[in-house]
């Protein structure tokens, strides 16, 4: 008997869950920031209270996910201008949330004195349900993300105005989610809710998603509500905090849920002197580096579009490039700003500079009213039309290239990419932990990614990278001393590495190791490649290099190697240039002209004249010559000429042809720029041309020739 009552408990429990875990689908009008209709789109979405007695606060809910995703979209919509119709308020209504509960705040006032920029607009509402505990209040918090307003802009970059120094949290989401949990206290004790008697859904995206997981973290640490009681889900939220607490388990009820491709979620920084991040887990969704290529281009993409194409009226565009776009710009950021300081300084601000951009960009006529003047009106038209001839060119030579990243600069952030996600994959389907690596290259050399099927991916050419070349999933960035090379962790691409040079040219690289999310994970030390002559170096990047120390490479031999060049154009010695040329030499001729060809074979046609004020000369130089690569930049040039020149003797024009041989090295700091020393040779050949070298001293090669040497120093353009 005793044993049956101890079960009683427990059966009453089953019986409660049981009796009320089936979900109900309900439509919802759904409206945000960069939806294009005109009207809320219906959209379909299980819903049922039960969830947030049935889940922990730490155990991650897919459910529960997609109705936060669903209010942090709609929390977009201005309620202030149509609160009886709007779609978060008739959202509460549908859901249960009696109308008296629902509280709003949609008009702010950025110019008071004390919250100023550090505000944002925020629904409270709450509803009773029932729990094998009783009766308790389920109060859902939604905070919205930043709207078309530079104020809250300018308070996304506030990392530390005050001080201007390293701070543990960043100042204005903080001092925005204080002004925050005033209000939701306020509208407890208004409400007569009991916080011990209350269970929490605290979310939003982008800064509202950075607000909801401060809020969590503040209500944690008053104590008065537990972690037991916040469901708080984020979406793309920024990173908020440098404290050594932010890794602290007491706070594994917050889920921050963030699309790897989008920049937002990394910044500021977690990387080098940097080292910001985000309280709770985080769940990394699915994109073209972590997934099955064919799963996701074929069921994956189709399902999000189900839903994407109803709110945008066109396909979602990702980058397919995994979190490489968001790790370059904290490469960026933080080797051109290394600490806080820097950020504030003087010289170069990037905080002045980012709220002039803010300011400029939403300016006053459109945030008050949305009408701008007719002049500035019909300036905006003639601007519009000059930047649409601009992006039709350059959609011409990129197969509509340009309107696709602008489509995925949108999408990457955007509120309906999550809530489109969350919707239509399932929990297994819908996130993934593949991480990534990268090659950094330095030097001068000729490279190729190529895939199994021996499609060009990417293509490096004297280490410059070249733009037009690049296809996903590869990804390339061209820095200043360096070349990035990123590759995908869901699969290996091919590298053709050659430098055609009669020395072996060190080319230095490392590999770096980057989690599904895109934090640095660790760097390997600093190898070398030696590729000379007519022998390249061939790796595999991507998934086989993941947590590597040095690459697995093979020597190609000169067959494959010549097979390869031809194929993907890495034949330097082939390419053809037109070169202007300036130089002088040591004997004050000064030379203009230009060279045209290739490295294999070039011709010059080069004027010179004397520079000393007692000579007449005037000179007519036709040459070919051969160039080769001696060592990474450094290249060996070996010409010869037919000069024919003209000189002024005491009184008479005498008319000479020389013979001349010209060697130099050449250093190419950029892809057309040369500079170049060399040594002259003019030969004087008895009978044919002593009037052309005039008072110049010369060398005996034989009984009838001589040669005159001479330095030459000069540039190619």
């Amino acid at each position: 008997m005793k044993s049956f009552l101890k079960i009683i408990p427990a059966f009453s429990i089953f019986i409660f869950q049981f009796s009320f875990s089936f979900a109900r689908t309900v439509t919802v009008p759904v409206h945000g920031l960069c939806v294009q209709t005109k009207e809320p789109v219906p959209l379909d979405i299980e819903w049922d209270e039960s969830w947030f007695t049935e889940y922990k606060t730490t155990e991650y809910s897919h459910k529960i996910a997609r109705i936060a995703a669903l209010f942090s979209e709609i929390s977009y919509v201005p309620v202030e201008k149509n609160p009886d119709s709007n779609p978060l308020i008739e959202t509460y209504r549908i859901l249960g949330f009696d109308a008296g509960s629902i509280e709003w705040n949609y008009i702010l006032d950025y110019a008071a004195p004390i919250t100023g920029n550090n505000q944002a607009a925020y629904s409270f509402a709450s509803k009773e349900i029932k729990t094998p505990a009783g009766t308790k209040k389920l109060v859902f918090v939604v905070l919205r993300g930043t709207p078309l307003s530079a104020n809250e802009w300018i308070s996304n970059i506030n990392v530390s105005d005050t001080t201007h120094k390293d701070v543990p949290v960043h100042e204005g989401f903080y001092q925005t989610a204080q002004n925050l949990h005033k209000s939701l206290i306020y509208y407890l004790l208004k409400s007569k809710i009991s916080p011990d008697e209350a269970i929490f859904l605290i979310t939003g995206h982008s800064r509202g998603a950075a607000l909801a997981n401060l809020l969590g973290v503040m209500l944690e640490d008053e104590g008065i509500i537990t972690g037991e009681q916040l469901f708080v889900y984020t979406f793309a939220s920024p990173n908020v905090s440098q404290e050594a607490k932010i890794s602290d388990e007491r706070y594994n009820f917050i889920w921050n849920i963030v699309n790897a491709e989008d920049i937002i979620p990394s910044v500021p920084p977690d990387r080098e002197k940097w080292k910001w991040k985000k309280y709770g887990h985080t769940k990394v969704l699915i994109n073209f580096w972590n997934t099955a290529p064919e799963i996701y281009e074929n069921q994956y993409l189709p399902k999000i579009n189900t839903t994407f194409s109803k709110l945008l009226l066109r396909d979602y565009s990702p980058f397919k490039t995994g979190p490489f776009i968001q790790i370059q710009v904290a490469r960026i950021l933080t080797n051109l700003y290394k600490t806080v300081e820097n950020y504030y300084g003087n010289t170069i601000s990037l905080r002045k500079l980012a709220e002039k951009i803010f300011l400029a960009t939403f300016p006053e006529e459109i945030k008050n009213d949305g009408l701008l003047s007719d002049e500035k009106n019909s300036k905006k038209k003639k601007e519009s039309t000059l930047l649409k001839i601009v992006q039709n060119s350059v959609n011409a030579n990129t197969e509509g290239g340009l309107d696709y990243i602008i489509n995925a600069f949108i999408d990457m952030h955007a509120c309906e990419t999550y809530l489109s996600i969350l919707l239509n994959l399932d929990e297994n389907e819908a996130f993934s932990d593949v991480g990534s690596t990268q090659i950094v290259l330095s030097g001068s050399y000729d490279l190729a990614v190529y895939d199994d099927e021996g499609k060009m991916l990417a293509q490096i050419l004297d280490g410059s990278v070249k733009l037009y070349s690049l296809h996903p999933p590869a990804a390339v960035i061209p820095l200043p001393t360096k070349n990035v090379l990123g590759f995908p962790g869901n699969r290996n691409l091919n590298v053709v590495l050659l430098k055609d040079s009669i020395l072996p040219t060190i080319i230095p690289y490392s590999l770096e190791h980057y989690d599904s999310e895109g934090k640095l994970l660790g760097k390997s030390h600093k190898h070398t490649l030696l590729p000379h002559g007519k022998t390249a170096i061939g790796f595999q990047g991507g998934e086989i290099n993941f947590a590597r120390e040095k690459l697995d490479t093979r020597k190609i031999s000169k067959k494959e190697t010549k097979s390869l060049a031809q194929k993907f154009g890495l034949r330097e010695d082939i390419k053809f240039r037109f070169q202007p040329e300036l130089s002088i030499t040591g004997n004050r001729d000064f030379y203009f002209g230009l060279r045209t060809g290739s490295m294999l074979v070039f011709f010059n046609i080069l004027g010179s004249i004397s520079l000393k004020k007692d000579v007449d000369y005037y000179g007519l130089s036709l040459g070919l010559g051969h160039q080769h690569a001696l060592y990474g930049r450094f290249l060996l040039d070996t010409e010869l000429f037919n000069k024919f020149s003209w000189n002024k003797n005491s009184s008479d024009w005498k008319f000479s042809a020389v013979p001349t041989a010209r060697l130099t090295l050449s250093y190419k700091p950029r892809r057309r720029i040369h500079f170049f020393a060399g040594c002259l040779f003019d030969f004087r050949i008895s009978d044919f041309n002593e009037s052309a070298f005039y008072n110049t001293k010369t060398y005996r090669i034989t009984e009838k020739i001589r040669f005159c040497p001479g330095v030459n120093f000069g540039i190619r353009l």
